[in-house]
């Protein structure tokens, strides 16, 4: 990874329309072509960006601000995570393209790359300037199928700005059922993330079975963790309920997904549900016992209906009789109280020592 970016150092040292960092008034660091003190556009690797009310101050060679961090990384100062945020503060976007692309061969787990380049996007546009807001969404999206990789997250993250939320709903500014449909069973990771988000912001609570699942099965982590993000924006209740039955009675890695879905995206009571399990850590099968008044009971066996737990939307929304589907959304039973004992697969030391982590 550190050769990569050393090598794209050099390149634009070589290159003809070699790219500074521009500074802003609020003190933005941001890659940059062809600029100047005072300018309110830019041109980044992103796209451009728009600094109207924040204009450029001061003006930077870009191999002042690279050097000194690759001579860190070099030195082994900074983790994979650390080292991308880094190049993120201090507005190297190439190399941040490049450095997060290598990153998802290197730490396949790791998902922080994903979250800066999408944050940056958020800042830029490639929408032409005097586009009509009615034909922003279709040309958006022709131009978001036809790119990879990270530019098609740049340009998916613009498209999930754009989209009217389900408050302010025209079919011209929104995807299709079809659409989103597409975007979720796509083969290309990125098309599933930016799919889900989408489907968040459209409100479409007829894809909360799919999402579901694609928080422990689908193979990618950035998909998982979106997914988990994006089940518990449309309905936490439903969500929490799903991966307290995985970490209490799951297998295998189901239950080390739960638990983290459950420390950071399911409120209190997903951390009362880590809690419980965990404390089935430190009895044996058979165990019967009592914590904070809820009779729990340690057991041997999976429930073996959590194998293949949600069913996934194979057909059109309105096929498959939505609402006995979504009976359960309604519920607003929390499972740690649904009945008269919290049964718990026994725990494994790993799982317990993820869970202690957690909390």
């Amino acid at each position: 990874m550190l050769f990569s970016a050393i090598v794209i150092v050099s390149c634009i040292q070589a290159s003809i329309q070699q790219p500074v960092i521009a500074i802003t008034k609020s003190g933005l660091h941001v890659e940059a072509v062809d600029c100047k003190v005072g300018d309110l556009q830019l041109s980044t690797p992103f796209g451009r960006l728009l600094c109207a009310t924040d204009p450029v101050v001061a003006i930077r060679d870009f191999s002042l601000s690279a050097l000194p961090l690759l001579k860190l990384k070099g030195n082994g100062v900074f983790s994979n995570e650390e080292w991308l945020t880094a190049l993120s503060q201090a507005g190297l976007l190439s190399i941040l393209l490049e450095e997060t692309a290598q990153a998802a061969q290197h730490f396949p787990e790791s998902i922080v790359g994903y979250d800066l380049v999408q944050n940056w996007a958020e800042k830029t546009s490639n929408l032409p300037p005097n586009i009509i807001l009615n034909e922003q969404v279709e040309k958006l999206y022709k131009m978001y199928i036809k790119q990879d990789g990270l530019q098609r997250l740049i340009l998916g993250t613009e498209l999930r700005d754009i989209i009217s939320e389900s408050s302010n709903k025209r079919s011209e500014r929104t995807l299709s059922y079809i659409q989103i449909a597409d975007e979720l069973r796509s083969t290309d990771a990125i098309r599933r993330r930016i799919g889900l988000q989408i489907a968040t912001k459209q409100s479409e609570v007829i894809y909360m079975h799919q999402m579901l699942a694609m928080t422990i099965a689908d193979p990618n982590a950035q998909v998982r963790d979106t997914a988990a993000q994006s089940s518990a924006a449309l309905h936490q209740h439903a969500a929490r309920q799903y991966w307290v039955k995985l970490a209490a009675r799951g297998s295998g890695l189901q239950r080390f997904y739960a638990a983290n879905y459950l420390a950071h995206y399911s409120g209190p009571i997903g951390i009362k549900a880590l809690k419980l399990v965990d404390s089935a850590s430190g009895h044996k099968i058979g165990d019967r016992y009592s914590f904070r008044e809820i009779k729990i009971w340690v057991v041997k066996s999976h429930d073996s209906s959590l194998m293949r737990p949600v069913p996934w939307l194979d057909h059109s929304p309105g096929e498959l009789g939505d609402l006995h589907l979504f009976d359960h959304l309604s519920d607003n039973t929390e499972f740690i109280y649904a009945s008269s004992t919290f049964v718990v697969t026994k725990v494994p030391t790993l799982l317990a020592e993820q869970i202690r982590a957690l909390l």
